[in-house]
């Protein structure tokens, strides 16, 4: 059995009692996500693939939460029941993310020792929220479907949203869930406006990136998007823009780069990304 003693969290540490010779946190979700995709494959159908239908065939309810519940869902028995609820107002992808989220909780063996909520105090966690993160995409693309739609060639900006469509998920779920399933060197970018300050004529800049394992740059956050990359256009035009290839001064120097770029929903918050940026190195 692998050691779990370089994991603090209690939840991953229940969870590598479970894992298999060589497996990561994030393999023993893959493996069980899977698993649980394959049971009910016959009876779940898709793409779109319904995650409230996913839960009724676990066995767990699911709801619109009827109080503030300090999140965007949470998990919990009741009364021999397993409930989960989301909060009113979200966006239909936003809900659909949040049902298997909570789904993905189900995947840790001491899921109903407490409530789970998807709070701000939750994000402490960084590796327990990324692993639900990563259990959700599971649920929300399932292997066996999304991975023959996205085939083997470099995915579009204008892919990036018919893909989106499809599965009826979020741009930014879509595009984490497609540079992490591509053999590709590739990251996706998220990146926020900001008024020009001064003389500056970059209104881009970088709130955090997401790479896969063989993309070998580094990207910092608050990092300026040069003003003549396409997705200073995304951004103007709300318009998916390609370039095949954009010098992107990163950490480790000026690098080319293909650059496909996505716009965003528009949010009240501040905090939110406004374009989705995939960069093939």
């Amino acid at each position: 059995m692998p050691s779990n003693e370089s994991h603090t969290h209690e939840s991953i540490r229940a969870l590598m009692t479970e894992a298999l010779d060589g497996e990561t946190p994030a393999d023993v979700i893959r493996r069980k996500a899977r698993a649980i995709v394959s049971k009910h494959r016959h009876l779940w159908t898709g793409p779109p693939f319904c995650p409230e239908a996913l839960a009724d065939l676990e066995g767990i309810r699911v709801e619109e939460a009827p109080c503030d519940i300090k999140g965007d869902g949470r998990i919990f028995p009741l009364d021999g029941k397993v409930f989960i609820q989301y909060a009113p107002g979200q966006c239909a992808e936003r809900v659909r993310f949040t049902i298997c989220h909570e789904l993905a909780h189900t995947l840790f063996p001491d899921c109903y020792k407490r409530e789970r909520n998807r709070s701000q105090a939750e994000k402490d966690h960084h590796e327990f929220e990324s692993l639900c993160h990563i259990g959700a995409a599971e649920f929300l693309f399932p292997i066996d479907t999304f991975g023959p739609d996205l085939g083997q060639e470099r995915v579009t900006a204008s892919r990036v949203q018919e893909l989106a469509s499809r599965y009826k998920a979020s741009i930014d779920a879509t595009a984490q869930r497609i540079v992490h399933l591509q053999d590709h060197p590739a990251c996706v970018v998220f990146a926020q406006y900001k008024p020009p300050e001064g003389k500056s004529v970059v209104s881009l800049s970088v709130l955090y990136a997401v790479p896969n394992r063989r993309f070998p740059h580094k990207i910092h956050p608050r990092m300026k998007i040069n003003s003549k990359s396409v997705a200073n256009r995304a951004f103007a035009t709300k318009q998916p823009a390609s370039a095949p290839l954009e010098h992107w001064f990163i950490v480790d120097g000026m690098k080319r780069v293909r650059t496909e770029a996505v716009p965003l929903p528009t949010f009240e918050s501040k905090q939110t990304a406004d374009v989705a940026i995939i960069l093939y190195a």
